[in-house]
């Protein structure tokens, strides 16, 4: 019973590589759509919508959480960090509203 265990545990883990290796470029992209969307959302909801610091937490939280936050209302951006990466977006206008900065 053991045996065949170890067996479905090694093809298991094979298949979880392979699978891995295939889409590297899709699972490489997933920390930075964290703080990108975060940093986004935010800046559109405080900076287009006018809504208040906190609803707009609550507008753009999602299930992965994020480690460092920045509100700056002087140059109107906001900067997010979250799974090692962090992205700026800035406002630009009510017609146009934030937009990501390439860092």
């Amino acid at each position: 019973m053991k045996r065949k265990i170890s067996i479905f545990l090694a093809l298991f883990i094979l298949i979880v590589l392979f699978w891995s290796q295939w889409n590297w470029k899709h699972l490489s992209s997933f920390p930075s759509i964290i703080s990108s969307f975060y940093s986004k959302e935010y800046c559109s909801c405080y900076f287009v919508m006018e809504l208040s610091e906190e609803q707009c937490h609550d507008f753009a939280r999602q299930w992965v959480p994020i480690s460092e936050f920045k509100l700056d209302k002087e140059n109107q951006s906001v900067t997010v960090k979250g799974l090692g990466r962090t992205n700026t977006a800035k406002f630009q206008s009510k017609e146009y509203g934030c937009t990501l900065l390439n860092e």
